[in-house]
């Protein structure tokens, strides 16, 4: 299947749900407690974090301190949960135009709750010291020259979402502030938390990378030199996990995945009053 009819595919799969998954505000509150937990994880996990799933899971939903691991692991796992949350106020609170307009405000702001606790002075900040990405021949901007590649980020990214497919905006969002690397660190968590702003935003999945793509996802990072999704291994690798997501939350809720070409038709919905499906602002 080539790219085209996997987007093809998940519009179909969002309206879809959209139409047969109607949630009631306890059961948003349970996916989303489910959401911060995998994706803190997963997120986590790709940047060297050893806490497990059920580790993760304890520190976040039940406030119980995990011995053996470092200080600063529970700190990341404490910080991105409270970023997921914030990235999940900010997606189901504003239009795509506001979150253009505001794109490095919110940036900022994401990598502030995330990196506030781990080193406050630092968070938020653009960083003022080169930086080079472990085992990548990128080479990020020097720190003069990074106040000019994030508005020329913010500016394509205004441009592309008149054209681009909306997970096709979220991995370029992704990769194009992973390249940038503005922050001294935390630049791979807030950038796989943009891309997911945007996702749910836009009323597609969150995305989970995790163990078994961990090796493809890192590679594709690294070959996407240039940022159309053309012939671009990155693109790809995001709307298979996309498509992924999408089959994964039908489970979850026990509707069957009609496949490539899905025949809308009326069901009993997931219960409760009409109130949107658990991730999108609709």
């Amino acid at each position: 299947m080539d790219l085209t009819d996997q987007l093809n595919e998940m519009d179909r799969n969002r309206d879809l749900l959209r139409d047969k998954c109607i949630l009631t505000p306890h059961q948003i509150t349970n996916y989303d407690n489910h959401f911060r937990i995998t994706n803190t994880f997963t997120s986590n996990s790709l940047e060297g974090n050893r806490l497990t799933v059920m580790e993760t899971k304890l520190l976040l939903e039940d406030g119980i301190s995990v011995g053996g691991k470092k200080f600063n692991e529970l700190l990341e796992t404490v910080s991105h949960g409270k970023a997921f949350d914030m990235m999940l106020e900010v997606s189901r609170g504003n239009t795509l135009d506001m979150i253009s307009k505001n794109l490095l405000r919110i940036i900022s702001d994401l990598h502030f709750v995330f990196y506030g606790m781990i080193d406050n002075k630092r968070s938020g900040v653009y960083r003022n010291v080169p930086v080079f990405i472990g085992g990548s021949s990128v080479v990020p901007p020097y720190p003069e020259k990074l106040n000019m590649a994030m508005e020329d980020f913010s500016e394509t990214f205004a441009r592309l979402k008149e054209t681009y497919h909306p997970v096709l905006l979220a991995a370029f969002a992704h990769l194009r502030f992973v390249q940038i690397h503005p922050f001294i660190d935390g630049n791979g968590r807030t950038s796989r938390l943009l891309m997911n702003l945007v996702l749910v935003n836009q009323g597609y999945q969150i995305i989970d990378i995790g163990e078994l793509d961990r090796e493809r996802y890192f590679f594709t990072l690294e070959t996407a030199s240039n940022q159309n999704y053309r012939d671009n291994a990155f693109y790809d690798l995001i709307a298979a996990l996309e498509l992924k997501a999408q089959k994964d939350y039908m489970r979850m809720n026990n509707i069957d995945y009609p496949g490539p070409v899905p025949q809308v038709t009326p069901s009993e919905p997931c219960g409760g009053p009409k109130m949107g499906w658990s991730l999108g602002i609709r």
